[in-house]
């Protein structure tokens, strides 16, 4: 009772401090019923008050969001024998966007002794995760979970690591692949439209740090689950109504084609040229795939212009100049395109010794932008992650290309500081290539350097 009367005594305290004349007077300004405000503010025997009325009176009171909620915290679950879930949710809600970290650890570290309430904890995690993914305190719930869960074979565990593996993504490419090597041993569990995507995610960080194996495992991984899919879905009599097909995050094409554009890409930067071209014709017309919305239909076409960029790719690696004038004509009708290409490019010519000192001027701008990070949200060309990464190569690249033609060191000085730049900022698993080719530029005789 002390408690109660001390927290209701603040509130009237404040309540005629502020010139209110009467509760009928406070009740019209704050928006709280007059009777219900009445039950609420006895001392005797108070009505319990809830987060929505206390936010109302904050408003009316002209108090920062949030205030008193400690106060409500000690008096309507702290010192209570039982948890009222109901009524405990929306408060959690309100600490959760007011990012309130310590009535949000005081709570789950309650909840989370009482059996049966990581269920709630979980349920209120996906439901935010899904409508606000941007609260940072949502993390908080699912790690809660990870660290009382006992049931380590448990669905939600697997959700609860793959959601924290989706909010530690960033520009920072090595703990990028750090968070996707933590969440691995906890794909299995998923359900299957959530497994689908994150062997997607997967596969992809361990493209940009070229860990082949992992990518070609990971793309085995999903072509088999969504050929089963597939199957389940369309080998009988079609059902476009399946739950399964409706709770997928992508159209079911793109994990089946990108299980055979994994496996191409892998394969050609390890130099497998002719093994990457039997991967080509696979993911080049998925027009015969059944169940094709819009969105859908758009991913073929994607494939289908993914497999001619590539095709020409592994004609210029493989040293087939002619078809240069028909790869520059694709890239300018495709801006998107020019970055990625540019890397073909260069390492072609680093491979068979051609001189691009001409289409290198021309892109200049792409290149060497004024601002990266804005330069690649403007292009917004497939991942930000993926564009860094280009970058690195790309410089990296360059760098051989140019001392391969023994260009000035004020020219290179450069590019090897844009990639020592780039690499600190993003990505250092390039460090010990970068030395050495730091210490082949440094070992050249001057004389030699024109």
């Amino acid at each position: 009772m002390q408690k109660t009367q001390h927290f209701i005594h603040i509130i009237e305290k404040e309540i005629r401090h502020q010139g209110f004349s009467s509760i009928n007077h406070f009740s019209k300004v704050s928006g709280v019923n007059r009777g219900v405000l009445s039950a609420t503010l006895n001392e005797y025997s108070p009505k319990s008050m809830s987060i929505q009325q206390l936010d109302q009176m904050t408003i009316a009171l002209k108090k920062p969001p949030g205030w008193l909620y400690d106060e409500f915290l000690k008096e309507y679950f702290l010192t209570k024998a039982k948890i009222n879930w109901r009524k405990l949710k929306p408060f959690l809600i309100r600490c959760i966007q007011l990012n309130r970290i310590d009535n949000i650890h005081c709570i789950l570290q309650r909840l989370a002794l009482i059996p049966g309430q990581l269920n709630h904890i979980f349920e209120l995690a996906e439901e935010m995760a899904h409508e606000e993914p941007d609260y940072t305190a949502v993390r908080d719930l699912y790690e809660t979970i990870i660290r009382h869960e006992k049931d380590h074979h448990s669905e939600k565990l697997a959700i609860s690591h793959y959601r924290i593996f989706i909010m530690e993504i960033g520009l920072d490419l090595e703990k990028n692949y750090r968070a996707a090597i933590n969440f691995e041993p906890f794909y299995q569990k998923l359900p299957i439209h959530l497994k689908l995507d994150a062997l997607l995610k997967l596969a992809f960080h361990s493209y940009i740090l070229q860990d082949w194996n992992r990518v070609k495992k990971h793309a085995v991984e999903l072509h088999q689950l969504s050929s089963s899919v597939y199957d389940q879905l369309y080998s009988s009599t079609p059902n476009p109504t399946s739950p399964l097909l409706s709770s997928l995050l992508r159209p079911l094409v793109v994990y089946y084609g990108q299980s055979y554009l994994l496996r191409f890409c892998a394969l050609e930067l390890e130099g497998k040229y002719e093994e990457a071209r039997e991967y080509l014709e696979p993911f080049r017309d998925l027009s015969w795939f059944h169940g094709l919305d819009e969105l859908g239909k758009t991913e073929v076409r994607k494939f289908n212009f993914y497999a001619k960029f590539n095709e020409y790719n592994l004609e210029l690696l493989q040293g087939n100049r002619d078809i240069l004038p028909h790869y520059l004509e694709l890239m300018e009708q495709h801006p998107l395109e020019i970055l990625p290409s540019l890397f073909i490019l260069l390492k072609a010519s680093n491979i068979h010794h051609w001189d691009i000192d001409y289409i290198l001027s021309r892109y200049t701008h792409i290149i060497y932008p004024i601002d990266m990070l804005e330069s690649i949200n403007i292009r917004k060309s497939y991942t930000a992650q993926a564009d860094l990464n280009r970058h690195v190569h790309i410089y990296y690249q360059l760098a051989l290309y140019h001392l391969n033609r023994n260009k000035s060191l004020e020219q290179l000085d450069v590019i090897l500081s844009a990639l020592e730049t780039t690499i600190q900022n993003f990505n250092n698993s390039r460090i010990v290539d970068c030395l050495a080719l730091l210490h082949k530029v440094r070992t050249i005789p001057k004389m030699e350097i024109k």
